[in-house]
């Protein structure tokens, strides 16, 4: 999920709201290697404030739980032998990445204690992180709506907690990214999307096609419209490959 900017006053782009205010739609991609730390990457208390959001905001996806996962930014980003730790002056803690890129962030207080980082053995710019929430039981040519609207819950809170107040303030005065038409969010397409339709019980309405972007390639998902509850279902309808 990809938080975009949008034509309205005193609104940046989130990821690029310190270092970037030409709004690059790069994303929040970089990640530690060693001790050095890039400045978009977030700390473990920054993460840990996305477990208290999902915790409060849970009956959005009830079934779910919460992950992050990893996505390659870099052309040729590989998972092979990727490791990644929650680390401190005196502490460590191993996360396992599964296979598809996803991995949990635990509770800690002693990384809490510690202010950690979260630590990836690649270098800066190769992989960006985003939550990851779904629902058993959603085809996987759909996301669940209540899903999608905790991601954005959980990635907001991350994303605003290290920024300065003044920032903070100025964003939150613009409308949450989760609950306002006005500020776009963006997913990464699992595969090229032809069409998109949101469904539920037999309910069913074509989404505009100014909703796809980057060849179907990105989405916008439309986690503001209170017309559709949380169970509805945002439908893909993929391109098929030549042949």
């Amino acid at each position: 999920m990809i938080m975009r900017c949008v034509p309205l006053a005193g609104w940046l782009l989130l990821q690029g709201l310190l270092m970037n205010p030409a709004c690059a739609e790069d994303g929040p991609a970089a990640v530690v290697v060693s001790t050095s730390k890039d400045p978009d990457w977030k700390t473990y208390r920054a993460f840990n404030a996305g477990l208290d959001v999902f915790d409060q905001q849970h009956s959005m996806a009830p079934a779910a739980s919460l992950r992050f996962v990893l996505l390659p930014k870099a052309a040729g980003a590989s998972l092979k032998d990727i490791k990644l730790r929650v680390a401190g002056d005196d502490m460590s803690i191993p996360l396992a990445v599964a296979d598809d890129g996803t991995f949990a962030v635990p509770r800690s207080e002693a990384a809490l204690k510690e202010d950690a980082e979260l630590m990836l053995n690649r270098r800066p710019g190769t992989f960006r992180w985003r939550p990851d929430v779904h629902t058993p039981g959603v085809p996987q040519n759909a996301r669940r709506l209540g899903d999608l609207r905790l991601e954005c819950a959980v990635r907001w809170a991350v994303e605003q907690y290290e920024l300065p107040y003044l920032f903070r303030k100025m964003l939150n005065a613009a409308g949450q990214p989760c609950v306002t038409a006005r500020i776009k969010v963006d997913n990464i397409a699992p595969r090229p999307i032809a069409a998109m339709y949101l469904s539920l019980n037999g309910r069913r309405t074509q989404l505009p096609a100014s909703l796809l972007e980057d060849g179907g390639k990105v989405y916008l998902a439309p986690v503001h419209d209170q017309d559709w509850p949380d169970d509805a279902l945002l439908e893909f309808e993929f391109i098929q490959p030549p042949g």
